[in-house]
């Protein structure tokens, strides 16, 4: 009997949305942040202790390279002022 070998997905920048946590490890630490802008070329973050503003070939490097975690969290980790105001979608 041959059973079957699992294929796992792996994250890539398109799963970072406005609004979406992450764990970003950097040299000194770690801290979690909130993405606060995406566009076709960037995507920003902005946390207590960072702020990162790479292009999606770089997140993607960051994933790959274990440095940059979606975290599954509600909370917002970066201060309002930072955080743009979400219009309502159809």
């Amino acid at each position: 009997m041959v059973l079957p070998r699992w294929t796992y997905a792996r994250t890539t920048a398109d799963a970072l949305h406005l609004g979406t946590t992450v764990r970003y490890y950097y040299r000194t630490g770690d801290s979690l942040a909130t993405v606060v802008e995406r566009t076709e070329r960037y995507v920003t973050f902005v946390g207590e202790e960072c702020n990162g503003r790479f292009t999606h070939d770089q997140i993607d490097r960051l994933i790959e390279d274990d440095r940059l975690e979606v975290v599954l969290d509600d909370e917002t980790h970066a201060s309002a002022e930072d955080v743009p105001e979400l219009q309502p979608s159809d």
